[in-house]
């Protein structure tokens, strides 16, 4: 499948925004709800893959001068390995500056950020059972 996506900015988090951002977040809708409430008043922007006019990913960040954070990152299954997830971090270090971009995952998605070029440092096990890990990608 040969996907054609457009990333852009978006205000405010619509359906398919939050429901690919549940992906990323994971958890019982409790801890979806925070999550989204940080989108919702603004803690955390968002920029958005489109593909035939479908939201086909997301990344939400918070921008910070000579560091960006990633807070969370997903792409809807049908489009995953196609370069979307690469096209939004790609997007991020380009409106955010030639700082660092960071972030925190798991073990699932440590192989992506190392793709891309992130540093990996095991951060250990933060929860009960999960090992955690900081990525780092310096501009």
């Amino acid at each position: 499948m040969v996907v054609v996506w457009v990333v852009e900015s978006v205000v405010g988090v619509d359906a398919g925004v939050a429901a690919l951002l549940e992906l990323a977040i994971g958890g019982g809708s409790d801890r979806v709800d925070r999550a989204l409430e940080r989108y919702r008043v603004g803690q955390v922007d968002v920029a958005v893959a489109r593909a035939d006019g479908e939201v086909v990913g997301v990344v939400g960040y918070i921008p910070g001068g000579d560091r960006t954070e990633l807070v969370h990152i997903a792409t809807a299954p049908q489009v995953r390995r196609s370069g979307v997830g690469a096209a939004l971090v790609a997007w991020v270090r380009e409106h955010c500056g030639p700082g660092v971009v960071e972030a925190q995952t798991d073990g699932d998605s440590v192989g992506f950020y190392r793709a891309l070029g992130f540093e990996v440092e095991s951060l250990g096990e933060l929860y009960p059972g999960v090992e955690r890990f900081a990525v780092m990608l310096r501009g």
